[in-house]
């Protein structure tokens, strides 16, 4: 029996956002893992420099908090709003601005 494109042999098929067996016992084994983990982790946290803790901070925020879309994205300031800032105030649009930049270099790197 050969099937026409787009339909297949069940067409109810598995319910969207429904998980295979073994991605059930793999969510579940790692769900107890990070459970038992727990202390040693926040233990070993506590260990760490203030620039390792922040980095750790923000590379587990993307399990958390979902990416912003494009739209979402805070805008660059006009160059009149630029030019009015303080010179301290200059300096974190430029970091924010720089940091922007090296994280979507960072994101075509490990797409490719």
């Amino acid at each position: 029996m050969s099937f026409t494109k787009g339909k297949s042999g069940n067409p109810n098929g598995r319910p969207k956002g429904t998980y295979t067996k073994v991605s059930v016992a793999q969510r579940e084994f790692l769900r107890e893992f990070l459970l038992e983990s727990k202390p040693k982790f926040l233990e070993q946290l506590e260990k760490l420099s203030p620039i390792e803790y922040v980095r750790t901070y923000m590379s587990l925020m993307q399990y958390v908090v979902s990416k912003p879309t494009t739209t979402e994205l805070k805008e660059v300031p006009k160059l009149e709003e630029f030019i009015a800032m303080t010179p301290e105030e200059r300096q974190v649009a430029m970091e924010e601005i720089r940091e922007s930049i090296n994280k979507a270099k960072a994101e075509l790197q490990e797409q490719r």
